[in-house]
């Protein structure tokens, strides 16, 4: 039986995240079409735990498992060789703010710390210039905290899990926001993206925010093929016509606690005439059962919904709520991968290879049993 319970009964209204404490898998797939041709696939899983967290903020804890390429594990020397590299980079604790956004490294000096012994290993092993510049690259990358920050974000998945989803939606209207996507790598392509939320939650109580953009950048799509970061040909006064790329997300989060149970995402860019690139990714949450469900903890966001409400209204007689927002249940104790223009630093770290076929079994049950 349908599921007709109202997200709000409010015009406009405020999603809030209760971050999880408990330890969670994601899946995370990544296809490449040329066309309606596949050109290459990878996927892997991430361990993931939010173990501090407030109104205003939340710590993520981050740590990759093994990287499938076309469902298999990267063999070819080059691929081993910024796998090792990159081992430096997971754990990684991310600080986001009361929207979701990433806004600091939190283990920058454990990252910097890490990779002194690894790029000692990698040197007594590998030899080359090849080598040596990759080297080079890695470490102007994972010594600066500005430029790592920057590269994650690169990455498709940090880029559409940390979104600022938490925000206020009004249901006569879009919310509109500006993307900066990786669609070619070190290349981003920026969208103008209208979001919505559906207005009930669904019969497994979800709820679902579709994001939905075209672009809006001036370059033209050679020049973004060239990787030039600047509409030349328009600041030349040269007519040319802008690229030509839409896009378009749906988030799933669970209806208890807000957060995220899947996303799946299209980017289509047209090529030329004849030929157009789409690029499709798939995050979801592999739960131990199908019957799992977070923890509610309602009062407890109803609380900092309640807080949000009154810091939104601009009053000077607000009610001190804070006591009870802090009110909240303990924490618990607790190969190189290449796009199209570049190598990506945030390969595996050094877990045992998940077996494939239980991999895509528990998804595909995953997706039969909880839409």
């Amino acid at each position: 039986m349908q599921n007709s319970k109202k997200i709000s009964s409010e015009k406009e209204f405020r999603i809030n995240l209760n971050p999880f404490t408990q330890k969670r898998n994601y899946g995370f797939t990544y296809q490449n079409f040329e066309n309606e041709e596949l050109i290459s696939t990878f996927h892997y899983e991430t361990e993931i735990i939010c173990d501090e967290n407030d109104y205003s903020y939340a710590i993520f804890e981050i740590n990759r498992k093994q990287i499938f390429i076309d469902n298999q594990a990267p063999d070819l020397k080059m691929e081993q060789l910024a796998h090792s590299c990159a081992q430096a980079i997971f754990p990684i604790r991310v600080k986001t703010n009361q929207e979701g956004e990433i806004v600091q490294i939190i283990n920058h000096e454990a990252i910097k710390q890490r990779w002194t012994p690894i790029k000692e290993n990698v040197l007594n092993y590998y030899q080359g210039e090849i080598v040596q510049e990759i080297i080079l690259k890695t470490e102007m990358v994972l010594l600066n905290q500005k430029k790592l920050q920057q590269s994650i974000e690169k990455n498709w998945f940090f880029h559409l899990f940390f979104k600022p989803l938490y925000k206020s939606y009004n249901q006569n209207k879009p919310t509109v926001s500006i993307w900066e996507s990786p669609v070619f790598g070190n290349q981003n392509i920026k969208y103008e993206v209208h979001h919505t939320v559906e207005e009930n939650y669904s019969p497994t109580n979800k709820i679902f925010i579709n994001a939905k953009g075209k672009s809006i950048d001036e370059r033209t799509i050679q020049e973004v093929l060239d990787k030039c970061n600047y509409p030349k040909s328009k600041m030349a006064e040269i007519e040319s016509k802008p690229l030509d790329s839409e896009m378009e997300v749906q988030y799933k989060l669970y209806g208890e606690d807000r957060s995220i149970f899947s996303i799946i995402a299209t980017f289509k860019t047209q090529i030329t005439a004849q030929k157009h690139k789409t690029i499709q990714t798939e995050i979801y949450h592999l739960p131990e059962n199908s019957s799992y469900r977070p923890e509610s903890r309602k009062s407890m966001r109803e609380n900092r919904d309640l807080w949000q409400y009154y810091q939104d209204k601009e009053d000077d007689d607000i009610i001190d709520i804070t006591a009870k927002i802090r009110n909240a249940p303990p924490k618990p104790k607790i190969k190189p991968v290449y796009s199209e223009n570049r190598i990506s630093l945030l390969v595996d770290d050094d877990e045992p290879i998940v077996e494939k076929a239980n991999f895509w079994t528990r998804t595909k049950s995953i997706f039969n049993k909880n839409k």
